[in-house]
């Protein structure tokens, strides 16, 4: 049944309004019923989602809203970038640029953290775009050439073109600002040769409206004007208006300079209509500006008056607008500080229990758990980069005399003296664990033998040097060990459990001969090598 319903939001949105947004209203009371944040954060995104389809900006931005917390806590971060793009367009719209570049610049960070490419697209065009509005062709065109360097290597999308068109005119517009009308004009014939043949009537009154523009400067009066007839053949009341406000606006504003008057207000009037439903104030303040500029060329002064008064009382509600949303964005804010930090207590517990799950609680070093984890992973390292591995098993000699003869709570602060040396010799080429019992395991990578060597003979003198006593060994009166270490560049045949049973038959052989010594061999068990400087009973009668 929920799939039934999701599947229709997916198959209807963008196609039919009505459909969608009665299974988002289903999907909501049923996720408000199960407590699914999940559910719930789907359904208020393509809520919004249509109502910008619909040009109703005030419940686009109440679902929007309402879906950033759920797609945050759900961690459905596709969905939340085109939430922050979204609501990035609304403020954008609505007059606070501010706010508007805050909410790209977050949508991009989800992007670029979470490795979505097409939405962190989407964005950069945006963003240009925002620049460019703004008089800032500088700042613009970066992000217009970062969107044609990925849309020219995804020509197999399905909005391919779509965003070419959004492209070429963007960068034709920002060097039309800045003068360079030649290579404005490359974009003109770009736009005719690669998108025009492509696009839907709503593409096509974008390219119109920056083809009259490039030819007004260019002073071709009878190619603007062809353009102009064709924008008022095509213009109508079927399109997102805040997708294609600016584009009008603009082309209003060039009417209203060449004096056409009867496009311009069949444009004015659509405009008018739109901003009206879509209830954004900041839009329809904009289109009285061009009505009071227009009553004042031709000197009417009830006009003007009027639409000066309409001006003044739109401000103002304006005003509170941005209020609102202000408080909007701070609820937002705190409300996702929150739900982070808590996400943050959660990851901290749960980092807490896998440490601890990990770590041997005697000695306070990894454990076989960790051992075997970190194991695998260091020898396919070396075995990609052909870099040498060595594994040591050692334990400690005679320990379960000791264990006997001293006690149990003896024989473990002997162990934990033991790991205790481990831990200083650690470091990123060493790694130590503890195995099991009165054995312990060295992990060197990337280390020559010589310092293998060096390195393990130095840890067996410090044990020496601990001086625990140990009156029942058969190697010294005090606590030694004994080691053996399998040492070689591991390949495609071998494995990392080929080392530790090298280093226990290592171990093993050692053991035979003496105590309180090294072995160390490869993984056939050739060039033994054996420590020569070994100190036995025999060698002293104290210490």
């Amino acid at each position: 049944m929920v799939n039934d319903w999701i599947e229709g939001v997916l198959k209807n949105r963008g196609v039919d309004a009505e459909l969608t947004l009665g299974y988002c209203r289903q999907i909501e009371k049923y996720a408000k019923e199960k407590e699914n944040k999940t559910l719930l954060g789907f359904a208020y995104y393509y809520c919004g989602e249509t109502y910008y389809g619909l040009n109703d900006g005030e419940n686009l931005f109440k679902y929007i809203t309402r879906a950033i917390g759920c797609l945050d806590e759900t961690g459905q971060w596709e969905l939340l970038a085109r939430s922050y793009n979204l609501m990035a367009i609304t403020a954008a719209n609505r007059g606070n640029v501010a706010v508007a570049m805050d909410y790209y610049l977050t949508g991009l960070n989800y992007c670029k953290k979470c490795g979505i490419p097409d939405i962190q697209n989407m964005i950069h065009l945006n963003l240009g775009t925002l620049y460019l509005n703004n008089g800032q062709y500088k700042e613009a065109q970066p992000y217009f050439k970062k969107g044609y360097e990925y849309t020219n290597a995804h020509k197999e999308a399905e909005d391919y073109r779509t965003l070419l068109t959004c492209i070429f005119i963007g960068l034709g517009r920002c060097y039309l600002l800045a003068g360079k009308n030649e290579e404005a004009g490359n974009y003109c014939n770009r736009l005719d040769e690669e998108c025009v043949p492509y696009l839907d009537n709503i593409e096509m009154l974008c390219v119109l409206c920056f083809k009259a523009h490039y030819y007004h400067r260019m002073e071709r009066v009878a190619a603007r004007d062809a353009c102009i007839e064709e924008i008022n053949n095509r213009v109508n009341e079927d399109f997102v208006v805040m997708d294609n406000f600016d584009d009008l606006y603009d082309i209003c504003q060039l009417l209203l300079e060449i004096k056409r008057d009867d496009v311009l207000w069949k444009i004015l009037t659509i405009l008018e209509d739109l901003t009206k439903r879509a209830k954004i104030v900041n839009l329809q303040r904009k289109i009285i500006s061009l009505k009071i500029k227009y009553y004042r060329s031709i000197g009417e002064n009830a006009g003007f008056l009027q639409a000066a008064g309409l001006h003044y009382e739109l401000t103002e509600i304006m005003e509170r607008e941005n209020r609102y949303m202000m408080v909007s964005i701070m609820n937002i804010r705190n409300s996702l500080e929150r739900a982070n930090e808590q996400r943050r207590m959660v990851e901290e517990a749960n980092e807490r229990l896998v440490r601890k799950s990990e770590t041997d609680q005697l000695t306070g070093l990894p454990n076989r758990y960790r051992l075997n984890a970190y194991s695998e992973k260091v020898f396919e390292r070396c075995r990609k980069s052909g870099l040498s591995l060595a594994m040591e098993i050692l334990d400690i000699d005679y320990f379960k005399q000791y264990n006997d003869n001293y006690g149990h709570q003896a024989g473990d602060k002997c162990i934990a003296a033991i790991a205790d040396e481990l831990k200083q010799m650690q470091n990123e080429h060493i790694f130590c664990a503890r195995y099991g019992g009165d054995e312990f395991i060295i992990i060197y990578e990337d280390m020559p033998k010589v310092e293998v060597e060096q390195a393990a003979e130095k840890l067996r003198k410090s044990i020496m040097d601990l001086q625990i006593e140990h009156l029942y060994s058969m190697a010294l009166p005090v606590v030694t060990i004994t080691q053996g270490i399998c040492f070689d560049i591991p390949t495609a045949d071998s494995k990392s459990w080929d080392y530790l049973h090298t280093a226990d038959a290592m171990l093993y052989r050692v053991k035979k001969q003496c105590r309180n010594n090294i072995c160390m061999g490869n993984l056939n068990s050739e060039n033994i090598w054996m420590s020569e400087t070994v100190t036995q009973w025999s060698d002293a009668n104290t210490i």
